[in-house]
């Protein structure tokens, strides 16, 4: 594993990790993580892909681990006038910055929960620059209810100090998750893996509370997503995997997945694989059959040609 950071065009330093094969690779694949979590995460999946010959890039998103600390944030605050496409930007920059590294290489884009939002404006913008696209724990929201949201983040985000967490949005948000799993644990709704959980738990750099500009700036892009022109900027060939949990409360028990696959089907796209893990939960990648899930990735990679 290499550390590097890698340098914004607005001045923000951003933290980023590789993993290189000792056999010629035949990939690469960059990681895009999840809300209140950090690339760091992705250690064990990223030694597989690597084992597997892939060459594997992360980066630790704003507000996010050691991006975070570096430039004098606290989690979940990701910067004065911070946008959502700022986000989808960095990930861009820093997956240019590896492209120049590793020309000869195709690149995969993996975006889990929040960094699958990421993931899903990058190829509404950038989506030329990839061979295929993998999304693991989306979903969708009601418009209506955003709206509201937006407003209602956006008041709280003058009223009350930049970088202060935001507890009240963060149980409206989330506090209705843990119950669906009674007597589990505040986050369950993650895994049914409890060493996955725990870890989880016992990590400072994860499961914080975010600021409402984080909220704000999330639902923002969430909306951003499901516009149909922008849907349709999507390349019609590029391959996209659907990765998901039939207990996924973000997915809405999948009924979101099957959304968000309508909707790129409704946009002319022609290679989109939906894979369902029955019991699964948020974080398939993290979950007790996590070998399977594994397995089914790097499959469904090899039986993809790339595109460029």
């Amino acid at each position: 594993m290499t550390d590097q950071w890698i340098e914004m065009r607005d001045g923000t330093k951003v933290y980023s990790t590789s993993y290189t094969p000792e056999t010629k690779p035949v990939a690469r694949v960059h990681i895009i993580h999840g809300l209140a979590e950090h690339s760091g995460r992705y250690k064990r999946f990223a030694e597989y892909l690597q084992s597997q010959g892939y060459v594997v890039t992360l980066h630790d998103q704003r507000g996010h681990g050691k991006t975070a600390t570096e430039n004098g944030h606290v989690y979940g605050y990701i910067g004065r006038s911070a946008t959502f496409d700022q986000l989808v930007d960095d990930a861009f920059e820093v997956n240019q910055a590896y492209q120049l590294q590793y020309k000869e290489l195709p690149a995969v884009l993996l975006g889990h929960s929040m960094g699958s939002f990421v993931a899903r404006r990058y190829i509404q913008l950038y989506g030329s620059t990839l061979s295929k696209v993998i999304l693991s724990g989306t979903g969708t929201n009601s418009k209506l209810t955003a709206h509201a949201a937006i407003a209602f983040a956006a008041y709280r985000e003058n009223k009350f100090p930049k970088e202060q967490a935001d507890k009240f949005l963060n149980g409206l948000v989330f506090g209705g998750y843990s119950k669906q799993f009674p007597g589990e644990g505040e986050f369950a709704w993650l895994s049914r893996d409890v060493e996955s959980v725990v870890d989880y738990k016992e990590d400072e750099a994860c499961g914080f509370v975010p600021t409402a500009q984080l909220f704000r700036v999330l639902i923002e892009g969430m909306n951003s997503l499901e516009v149909p022109e922008f849907l349709l900027n999507i390349p019609n060939e590029l391959p996209i995997l659907l990765l998901s949990g039939t207990d996924d409360l973000v997915g809405d028990r999948a009924k979101g997945v099957w959304k968000v696959a309508k909707q790129f089907d409704k946009a002319n796209q022609q290679r989109v694989t939906v894979q369902l893990y029955e019991g699964g939960r948020h974080e398939m990648l993290q979950e007790t059959n996590y070998k399977q899930v594994y397995t089914t990735i790097v499959e469904w990679m090899k039986r993809h040609e790339p595109t460029r």
